[in-house]
C-alpha cells in the first residue's frame, strides 16, 4: 500500500459514522477506492431492511496518533472475511466514536429511505462522488412518480438510462408530451402513478420503511414563554433555524451551554458580512430518536471541526425536515436594522434574555441615533446606556441639549449628535451588512392605441 498523506505530520483520514460504530480509511490510493467503495455499498442498500442505520455522517480526521493505523481499512487487511464487500458489515470493521474527536469536517446526514434524504446525503459533500443506482435509484424514482413527480422531461431526452423501468414509462411519456386535451393528459399522469406504485408492490415487496417517530400537538404559546421549555433530558431539543438548516441541541447540561455559545456567536455576528441569514428562528423539539441524538450537539461531539470560526461550517446543519417535530418556534428577522436588534433584546428564553453586545448592541444603538429614532438624550446625559462603547463621546453633547430644552438652540445640538453617530459608524464600522433593497424595475411605458373596430363578416 502507498504511503499516507501528511499534513502538518498528521495522518489524514476519512471516516464513516453510524450507530453502529466508524469505519475509517486512510488516503492512500486504496485507502480512497475502499471509502468510496463502502459509500456505494450504503447508498445501494438505503432500502435495504438490513442495512437498519438511523444515521450516517461523514468525516474528515486528521491525527498523529500511530494506534489509528491499526483501525483503519480493516476489508482490506482482512479481505477473506470483508472482500467483496456486503451488508450487513461485519462487526470486526467498526471501530469505537473516540477516533472522531479529532474531526476536522463532518457533514451530517439522517439515514430515512426517501427521495428527499437521498437528495440531502448526495449534494453537500464536495470532493466525494456518492454513487446513486441499482435498487437504490429505481425505488426513490418508483417512490417520487408514485407521489406525482414528472420524469416525462428526462425520460424524453434520454438520460434515465439508469432506470430499470425506462421502457415502462417512456410510451406514457410520449402520450403525455404529446397529449392536448387537460382531462386526458390527468389521465395519463395517473395511470404513471399507479405504474410506478404497482411495480413497487411486485418487485420491492420489503423495503425498510421510514421509522417516523409520532409528531406531537403544537405548543401554543411562542417558544421561550412556557414551562415546557423547562423539560430536559433526553428527547427534547433546542434549535437554530436559519436558511443552510438546523442546527440540534440536547436539553443536557452541555448541550444547554452549546446551544447558549451558538446563540451568542451568531447574535456577536449580526451585522458581520460574512453572516448572510435572511431569517434566524429558535425551535423547541420534542422528539424521541436515536437520529436526533446522533445529530444533535455537535460542536461537542467533535470539537476539532470547523466551529469556532464564523459562519459556522455547513457541514454541522440538519435537513430543515427535523422541524416537523419542532413544538414551539419564534421567528425574528435578520435584517440589519436596530427593530430587528430590539424584537431579539426583548426575547425571554430560559428565564434570561437573548444576549446582545459588542459591535451589534453598539451598532444598533448608533444607528438609532443617527436616525434620530432615539437620541436617548437623557440617559447619555446622566449616567449613560448600559453597555454602550461611545458614552463618553455623547455626554457633553447630550448636557447640552437638555440644557437648551425647549428652545430652537435644541434642534442644532440634536444634529450634531445625529451627525456625530454617523461619523462613529463610518470611522468604525465601514463594512457592516447593509439591508439589501428589492430592486424594482423601471415602468415600461403603456402607450394608448385607440380600439380597432371589429371585422365584419364580408372582410
Amino acid at each position: 500500500m502507498q504511503v499516507e498523506n501528511q499534513k502538518n505530520g498528521k495522518s489524514l483520514y476519512n471516516a464513516i459514522e453510524t450507530d453502529k460504530g466508524v469505519l475509517l480509511f486512510s488516503k492512500t490510493k486504496e485507502g480512497r477506492k475502499l471509502f468510496h467503495d463502502y459509500l456505494g455499498l450504503f447508498m445501494d442498500n438505503l432500502y435495504n431492511p438490513r442495512c437498519n442505520n438511523t444515521y450516517f455522517n461523514i468525516h474528515r480526521v486528521e491525527s498523529g496518533d500511530p494506534a489509528l493505523r491499526e483501525k483503519c481499512d480493516i476489508a482490506l487487511k482482512f479481505p477473506d472475511r470483508h472482500l467483496p464487500l456486503k451488508i450487513p458489515v461485519g462487526e470486526e470493521c467498526f471501530t469505537g466514536m473516540d477516533v472522531l474527536k479529532e474531526s476536522v469536517e463532518v457533514m451530517v446526514s439522517g439515514w430515512e429511505p426517501t427521495p428527499r434524504q437521498i437528495q440531502w446525503i448526495t449534494d453537500p459533500y464536495e470532493g466525494v462522488h456518492i454513487p446513486i443506482c441499482g435498487d437504490t435509484f429505481d425505488i426513490s424514482t418508483l417512490q417520487e412518480i408514485a407521489a406525482g413527480v414528472s420524469y416525462n422531461r428526462l425520460l424524453l431526452s434520454g438520460t434515465m438510462r439508469r432506470f430499470s423501468y425506462e421502457k415502462e414509462f417512456l410510451e406514457l411519456a410520449k402520450k403525455t408530451d404529446q397529449c392536448m386535451d387537460a382531462t386526458e393528459a390527468g389521465n395519463l399522469r395517473g395511470k404513471a402513478k399507479a405504474l410506478a406504485a404497482e411495480l413497487l408492490e411486485r418487485d420491492f415487496p420489503d423495503i425498510r420503511k421510514v421509522a417516523e417517530a409520532p409528531v406531537k400537538e403544537k405548543i401554543p404559546s411562542e417558544y421561550g414563554e412556557s414551562d415546557y421549555l423547562k423539560k430536559d433530558g433526553d428527547g427534547c431539543y433546542n434549535a437554530i433555524e436559519i436558511y443552510k438548516g438546523v442546527l440540534l441541541f440536547s436539553r443536557t447540561r452541555e448541550g444547554k451551554e452549546s446551544f447558549q455559545k451558538t446563540l451568542e456567536t451568531y447574535l456577536d455576528n449580526f451585522y458581520n458580512p460574512a453572516c448572510e441569514n435572511i431569517c434566524f428562528n429558535l425551535h423547541y423539539i420534542e422528539c424521541d430518536s436515536n437520529a436526533l441524538k446522533g445529530m444533535s450537539d455537535l460542536a461537542l461531539k467533535f470539537p476539532m471541526a470547523q466551529q469556532r470560526e464564523f459562519p459556522i461550517s455547513p457541514g454541522f446543519f440538519l435537513d430543515k425536515n427535523v422541524l416537523k417535530y419542532s413544538l414551539q418556534e419564534a421567528k425574528f428577522s435578520w435584517t440589519p436594522n436596530p427593530d430587528s436588534i430590539n424584537k431579539l433584546q426583548n426575547h425571554w428564553l430560559d428565564n434570561a434574555f437573548l444576549p446582545i453586545r459588542g459591535d451589534t448592541y453598539n451598532i444598533s444603538i448608533l444607528q438609532e441615533i443617527a436616525t434620530g429614532k432615539d437620541l436617548y438624550l437623557s440617559n447619555l446625559a446622566m449616567h449613560g446606556i448600559g453597555g454602550f462603547k461611545y458614552n463618553n463621546d455623547f455626554k457633553e453633547l447630550a448636557d447640552t441639549a437638555l440644557s437648551y430644552s425647549g428652545h430652537i438652540h435644541q434642534y442644532k445640538v440634536t444634529g450634531a449628535i445625529q451627525e456625530k453617530a454617523a461619523e462613529l459608524l463610518k470611522r468604525d464600522f465601514p463594512l457592516i451588512r447593509r439591508e439589501e433593497r428589492p430592486f424594482v424595475k423601471n415602468k415600461i411605458p403603456v402607450v394608448q392605441t385607440p380600439p380597432q373596430k371589429k371585422k365584419s363578416m364580408g372582410l
